[in-house]
């Protein structure tokens, strides 16, 4: 159990840290997107990864209902993380760095735009239980999420930096520094790189530009992905020894682990204003997990060993007994996610986050999780 643990500590920092190299390279690369895209695309793909490969490697390692059972858990449990707790920290940080008079303002716009979306995600999904877990649902998932992207790059338009103001910016953001026109990462042991997962400085010497910046995407996906890996192993050790089935242990473990990333990229938009990128990357999170999370796993599963059984009933590990993720499980949680996401939206457009409303959303977060344990 401890050891489990520590597995699973362990790959939550080095996926933590391995997003802020990835933050940085993907600042660098896009840095011609004006705000309100970069949040729903680049941040949303990059902080979803976790996600992504938990979700693959669950389907793959067990290649039953069990194996989506759990991926399906860390998405639905990512997904209500994101939505709710994540605009809710970003607030907190701001609200404890900037004072009590500060508002979280939220662009009504994005809201009205993104629910639209992601609630025609979950829709989607939940066509499963009609149609069955297979290619064709997945096909489904992942062109609704580039009709998503595509609506996105139209639509939001934001107001873009020139090169001085962007380099100017980007270097005080990521605590840079500038040396004959060279931007470097602070310089640090490097041990202290290594603890850190500091990729430029461990594999460039510091140096941000576009070759070294397309490399460290690369290299933190790989290890993003191997943490996933010991990720999946820890959870299911945990859930087994607590005597919980795999799904409720990967709806809360893997699902809080998984949006680490998503988290600090949220909060790194908040701390440098950009308010638009912080909220939507929740919402733009969600839509990836859904649409390419469960959708492209599926997709290459059902290619390859064709559609899931969804009436083989999962085993009995402890209190919550035997079910079939195909039946209530399934249309059950999706149902729940779907009335959570519509009420927390609506509770962001009615109002900016502030305190109240920030101990509001917490409470419905606490409330979705109480119910789909109950159901």
């Amino acid at each position: 159990m401890l050891f489990s643990i520590l597995i699973l500590l362990v790959a939550i920092h080095v996926m933590r840290k391995c997003a802020s190299s990835f933050d940085i390279a993907a600042s660098y690369l896009t840095r011609g997107l004006g705000e309100g895209i970069k949040g729903p695309t680049i941040n949303a793909v990059a902080s979803s990864l976790p996600e992504l490969l938990i979700s693959s490697m669950f389907l793959f390692y067990f290649k039953d209902i069990k194996g989506f059972s759990a991926g399906y858990g860390t998405i639905i449990g990512s997904s209500a993380f994101n939505i709710a707790l994540i605009p809710v920290i970003s607030f907190v940080y701001l609200y404890i760095t900037k004072g009590k008079e500060k508002v979280f303002q939220i662009n009504k716009t994005i809201v009205k735009q993104d629910v639209f979306f992601l609630l025609g995600s979950i829709f989607i999904l939940s066509l499963g239980f009609f149609i069955g877990v297979n290619f064709y649902l997945a096909s489904l998932l992942i062109l609704f999420y580039f009709i998503y992207i595509f609506y996105v790059l139209k639509t939001r338009v934001g107001k873009r930096d020139d090169g001085a103001i962007f380099y100017k910016k980007f270097i005080k953001n990521h605590n840079l520094k500038l040396s004959d026109k060279i931007i470097h990462v602070e310089a640090g042991s490097f041990l202290s790189s290594l603890f850190n997962f500091k990729l430029f400085r461990i594999f460039f010497q510091g140096k941000v530009n576009n070759f070294t910046s397309t490399l460290v995407v690369l290299i933190s996906v790989c290890i993003i992905g191997g943490s996933c890996y010991f990720l999946v192993h820890a959870t299911e050790n945990i859930s087994h020894i607590l005597g919980v089935n795999l799904f409720f242990g990967a709806f809360i473990i893997a699902a809080i682990a998984s949006s680490i990333p998503d988290t600090i990229f949220s909060v790194q938009d908040a701390k440098n204003n950009k308010f638009i990128d912080s909220f939507s990357n929740a919402y733009g999170s969600n839509i990836f997990d859904i649409c390419i999370g469960i959708g492209l796993p599926v997709l290459v599963y059902s290619s390859i060993y064709g559609p899931i059984n969804m009436n083989m009933p999962i085993e009995r590990i402890g209190w919550i007994g035997d079910y079939v993720l195909g039946g209530n499980l399934f249309m059950w949680s999706l149902l729940i996610l779907f009335f959570f996401t519509a009420l927390v939206s609506l509770v962001y457009y009615k109002r900016n986050l502030t305190l109240k409303s920030a101990v509001l959303i917490f409470l419905l977060y606490l409330s979705f999780i109480i119910t789909l344990l109950i159901f």
